[in-house]
């Protein structure tokens, strides 16, 4: 049976969302508050799926990742509205 730590995110989203902010701003992508928490969270929860933590290194390792994947029309449509 395998399985998912799960981390509280509360305790770790404010400095992950500042990680997430200075990581996308180095392509000069700007997003609002609520758009940059919806990726903070999205990027949080893919670090655990693949055995990861919230420490700087993972989430920096997964943003730079969404940047190079250019994430943001997918990551737009996904929360259009939203």
């Amino acid at each position: 049976m395998e399985h998912v730590t799960d981390i509280d995110k509360k305790d770790y989203i404010d400095e992950c969302k500042e990680i997430v902010r200075t990581t996308i701003a180095l392509e000069k992508i700007e997003l609002s508050d609520h758009e940059l928490t919806l990726l903070t969270e999205e990027i949080m929860d893919t670090s655990l799926s693949i055995g990861g933590d919230y420490s700087r290194e993972n989430i920096r390792y997964i943003a730079v990742q969404y940047v190079r994947r250019q994430f943001l029309p997918r990551f737009q449509k996904a929360h259009k509205g939203g």
